[in-house]
């Protein structure tokens, strides 16, 4: 029950429902009083009608005393005289039926009866008749009048009491609302400096205590303890968050103990893979190995077998520790240990008197951890610790354990390739001279006994025709590409390459190797050169490009139908571009395997080993243009390969 006194939420409701409640009796009592004042206002201006109406009953009583206005006058006076006295209905200035209260104050009471006795009396004087004079100058009806004049008068002085006495009223209402609305606004005042209290002290004050608290736990502080709160509501969220910051500070203390240790572990286990990984010679390397897991494990002995997989036993091949290591000890792979070990690749602890493995059974009451060695996707053998039976083996020292294990495979791996490594040098060096003659030949001679084919075609058209200077002609060109060829397997065999060119005669060279193909044929080809200067390109560059241009102008002939081609030499950005575009039959490009079109296939291979890059874009019924780009000399990152 406190608690709930005590809330936020209770407060807020006390708060809105005073603030509810004052605004309520202030607009009651404003609406009250104005009905008041409405009231007293037509009080006031119905004794001011009095006032007048005597003044008229006395005019009409003086003047025209059968006129029926003054029995409506007499009438309307008496009704309003009583209705200010005791209440009732009455006829206001413009006809309509209003409502009057009974006079409450007494003295206004006793004014109005003051009045009503003076109107008795005025009432009579207005009803005598009136004697007519007997004679001229008779002094009765002088009489009369001043009698009903002072009545009149007296009527008038009592009603003018009593207006005041009603308006000192009125006044006297407007003051105390007056009074009524400014303590009316004290008390909001007063009520809005409460509510600004209660929202600063159990409000705002509370919530920047939780967003700082929440600010200090986001930033890592989690040493500082939630304070505690009055207010119900956040008293729980504190109590709540307290809670969450001591089991975090908890969690978070145990974790960095765990990554500690875990640390602590992994650089062990890194420094000894580094110290393992340094040993190039193998037996040397697995002594290592064995040592440096007893060591990182704390056993009382190691041991590391070897996976024959023809044989299917594992050797053991190095130990370390307590026992004879007895180098000729075989198990094989179908025993219980190493089928989980080898064959499902697990990390297993077992006792060491059940592992069937002679190594093992010399160190009886003791357990082992076994966790295979592997490089890759391959299995290589088997690493072992043992030590006491009370000491359990906890995951983070079978990770470590692990982590060397594979540390010590690629090193195995590495002793291992190291020996072969010297012999695949010297059967590299002989597969790689092998690999550069093929490409010799096949980029240059086949290239060169391709053109020697067409230019065996045209020559047979041209025996064929009779057109003997024509022959003797082709005769020339394919004795000066015999020549060309002969000099290309020279070069081939003996290793030789073409000298670093400069950029005169490469145009020369473009232009001469574009004739020979539009003279074999017959083909119309078009060169336009849109840089000013080639810049320097090398041997191998300006050589691969010759045959690029050459290989697209002949496959524009013999595939695509070409009625004319063009090559075009242009820079873009750092880069040079050669681009054969021809008008043929075009291809989709993505439908042809390179594969089985040597063609494109040759192409993109020479401008890939001369440092380009080419691209092909063709479309049927479109033509083809072949583009192959190059870096400018100046900001290539690197020399081109050397290519054949």
């Amino acid at each position: 029950m406190f608690a709930e006194r005590n809330s936020l939420r209770s407060h807020l409701w006390l708060l809105f429902g005073a603030f509810l409640g004052l605004v309520v009796a202030s607009v009651t009592i404003t609406f009250l009083a104005l009905e008041t004042q409405r009231q007293d206002a037509l009080a006031v201006n119905l004794a001011g009608r009095q006032r007048m109406l005597s003044q008229q009953m006395t005019w009409l009583a003086l003047t025209r005393r059968d006129d029926a206005a003054l029995a409506q006058a007499r009438a309307r006076f008496a009704q309003t005289l009583r209705a200010l006295q005791w209440g009732g209905e009455v006829v206001d200035a413009e006809g309509r039926t209003v409502a009057l209260p009974a006079a409450a104050d007494p003295l206004l009471r006793r004014q109005l009866a003051a009045v009503d006795e003076v109107w008795q009396r005025f009432d009579r004087l207005l009803t005598q008749p009136r004697a007519a004079s007997p004679v001229a100058g008779d002094a009765a009806p002088d009489s009369a009048t001043a009698a009903l004049t002072g009545a009149a008068l007296e009527l008038v002085a009592a009603l003018d009491v009593a207006v005041s006495r009603l308006a000192e009223l009125a006044q006297a209402k407007v003051y105390r609302l007056q009074l009524i609305q400014g303590t009316f606004l004290v008390l909001a005042l007063l009520l809005l400096a409460a509510a600004y209290r209660v929202t600063q002290r159990r409000l705002v004050i509370p919530l920047v205590a939780l967003d700082q608290a929440a600010r200090d736990m986001a930033a890592g502080d989690l040493t500082a303890p939630i304070p505690r709160l009055a207010v119900a509501e956040f008293s729980r969220l504190a109590h709540a968050l307290e809670r969450m910051r001591v089991e975090v500070l908890a969690s978070h203390r145990q974790l960095e103990a765990r990554v500690q240790q875990r640390t602590r572990e992994l650089n062990t286990a890194f420094e000894f893979s580094q110290e393992i990984a340094a040993q190039l010679e193998l037996s040397r390397l697995l002594d290592s190995v064995t040592d440096r897991a007893c060591a990182l494990m704390g056993g009382r002995a190691a041991a590391l077998c070897l996976l024959d997989e023809r044989a299917g036993v594992l050797r053991l091949a190095a130990g370390s520790g307590e026992g004879q290591t007895d180098l000729t000890l075989r198990q094989s792979v179908d025993a219980d240990l190493p089928r989980q070990v080898i064959g499902a690749g697990r990390t297993v602890v077992a006792e060491t008197a059940c592992a069937g493995c002679g190594f093992l059974r010399r160190l009886p009451g003791n357990q082992c951890v076994a966790t295979p060695l592997r490089a890759g996707g391959a299995t290589l053998g088997a690493l072992c610790v043992v030590r006491p039976q009370e000491i359990d083996f906890d995951d983070q020292e079978q990770a470590a354990f692990t982590l060397l294990a594979n540390a010590a495979a690629v090193a195995i791996v590495n002793a291992r390739l190291v020996e072969a490594g010297r012999q695949q040098a010297q059967e590299s060096a002989v597969q790689a001279e092998r690999a550069r003659l093929a490409a010799d030949l096949h980029d240059n001679l086949a290239q060169t006994l391709s053109f020697l084919n067409l230019k065996v075609d045209r020559l047979h058209e041209l025996i064929a025709a009779g057109e003997a200077e024509a022959a003797a002609e082709e005769l020339a060109q394919m004795r000066g590409a015999t020549t060309r060829a002969y000099a290309q397997v020279r070069a081939a065999l003996t290793g030789l390459r073409l000298p670093e060119g400069k950029d005169e005669g490469f145009a020369d060279r473009l232009a001469a190797c574009i004739d020979e193909v539009m003279d074999a044929t017959g083909l119309a080809v078009a060169l336009e050169m849109r840089v000013a200067s080639l810049p320097v390109l090398s041997a191998v560059v300006q050589q691969q490009v010759l045959h690029i241009v050459r290989e697209a102008l002949v496959n524009a002939w013999r595939h695509a139908q070409a009625g004319r081609v063009e090559v075009i030499v242009a820079q873009e950005d750092d880069q040079l571009l050669f681009t054969v575009r021809d008008d043929g039959c075009g291809f989709d490009p993505g439908a042809v395997d390179e594969s089985e079109h040597l063609g494109l296939a040759i192409m993109r291979a020479r401008a890939e080993r001369s440092g380009g890059e080419l691209s092909i874009r063709a479309q049927p019924g479109a033509g083809t243009q072949i583009c192959v780009r190059y870096p400018l000399p100046a900001r290539r990152e690197a020399p081109a390969q050397e290519a054949a």
